[in-house]
């Protein structure tokens, strides 16, 4: 068996969807499925490379962006050139140059779309792009959806519920070798309060102004930190000082990838603020679990996020856009060190049995094998 994941962008270019691809096509090598990538390159030119572990990687050369899609002729042509090698396809949605390219190269190979979100915000692009979407629906063998709440929300699935497979997100731990050492200068850093962690890019979306509002009511011996860069976080910091909130919330910027397990240690609950479905499911509640923190998010009406928190369990999930329903949850975690443990060590007990990167990978394979084999039917495992 051969297989293909397209991707927008690919590892070291980083984003959620680049994220769950590297993890699926690094997996299924070790599963001794040869899996290559047909991604967009970040430059003009194509990139043609071999990874680490010896698959295929083609960037396809693009000439920019336009409405988050990178524009990019040259995937057309890769596409067909490459997909009559693969007997399974893989394309990380939403991605309309993606399914451009497919359109163009109608290759003979299954095709699985991992349908990771809704075309959420540009509405206007979503008319013109509907009519090659419905076609990509109509010719998916196989649709995974990464929750039952997502799959049953989302208006593109509707018709097309008989080939929806729902597979959660899974990631590889964390590497938290030295966390230690970093948790300890950042307690240090901050006085030795209670960390409010959240980390994310910052846009709108991900409801950072409504944390702001939930930090003016926590208590005294608490502060959040936020880390992420992003368009907005200049207007945050602003906000901050313009409401002298300095000292209870700190926007600190892009954190290093080798230092962000030091945040996660150090924190003593994570918080995801997110306000709209454009949310699809959090992977970074993902690290908090898997680093045995309790969570604090949304009830996003439609979104996985909900879902991959469960509320009483691994921790609490609070009306969308409500900063005093915040502060109430981490406060009741802040304050109560055994609940924290309790949630805390469910999430890790949740991430480990259902949420990993192996167990997205083997789920997936069994969906190829018996997408090749004839045999496919959807299906949402009880434990679920």
């Amino acid at each position: 068996m051969k297989a293909l994941q397209i991707s927008k962008f690919y590892p070291p270019v980083m984003g959620g969807i680049e994220s769950v691809a590297f993890e699926l096509t690094e997996g299924l090598n070790r599963q001794g499925v040869k899996t290559d990538v047909l991604c967009a390159h970040t430059g003009s030119g194509t990139l043609r490379e071999r990874s680490a572990a010896g698959y295929r990687i083609v960037r396809a050369g693009s000439l920019g962006k336009l409405l988050s899609t990178s524009m990019s002729p040259a995937m057309l042509l890769e596409a067909r050139r490459m997909c009559d090698d693969y007997d399974v396809i893989q394309v990380q949605m939403p991605d309309p140059m993606a399914a451009l390219a497919l359109w163009f190269a109608r290759p003979r190979a299954k095709i699985v779309l991992h349908w990771q979100s809704d075309v959420i915000n540009q509405r206007r692009a979503l008319k013109l792009y509907e009519p090659l979407q419905h076609w990509l629906l109509r010719r998916a063998d196989a649709i995974i959806a990464t929750t039952p709440p997502y799959a049953d929300a989302s208006p593109s699935l509707q018709a097309w519920k008989s080939k929806v497979e729902v597979i959660p997100l899974g990631i590889t731990p964390i590497d938290n070798r030295g966390a230690a050492d970093k948790a300890r200068a950042l307690r240090e850093h901050f006085g030795g309060r209670k960390i409010v962690f959240s980390l994310g890019r910052m846009t709108y979306y991900k409801g950072f102004d409504v944390l702001i509002d939930a930090a003016r009511s926590l208590p005294a011996d608490a502060v959040v930190v936020v880390g992420g860069g992003g368009e907005l976080l200049q207007t945050y910091r602003d906000r901050v000082a313009a409401e002298g909130l300095a000292g209870r919330i700190e926007f600190v910027g892009r954190i290093p990838d080798e230092d962000i397990p030091g945040y996660f240690e150090a924190a003593s609950v994570f918080c995801l603020s997110s306000i709209v479905r454009a949310e699809a499911y959090g992977v970074v509640l993902l690290e908090a679990m898997a680093m045995g923190k309790p969570i604090v998010t949304t009830d996003i009406p439609g979104s996985g996020v909900p879902w991959v928190n469960q509320h009483e369990v691994t921790g609490l999930n609070v009306p969308v856009s409500d900063g005093r329903a915040m502060a109430a949850a981490l406060t009741r975690i802040l304050q109560d060190d055994a609940l924290a443990a309790r949630f805390g060590a469910a999430g890790k007990e949740r991430f480990l049995t259902q949420l990993t990167a192996e167990s997205m990978v083997s789920r997936t394979l069994s969906l190829y094998r018996r997408l090749l084999a004839g045999a496919v039917e959807p299906r949402v495992s009880p434990n679920l």
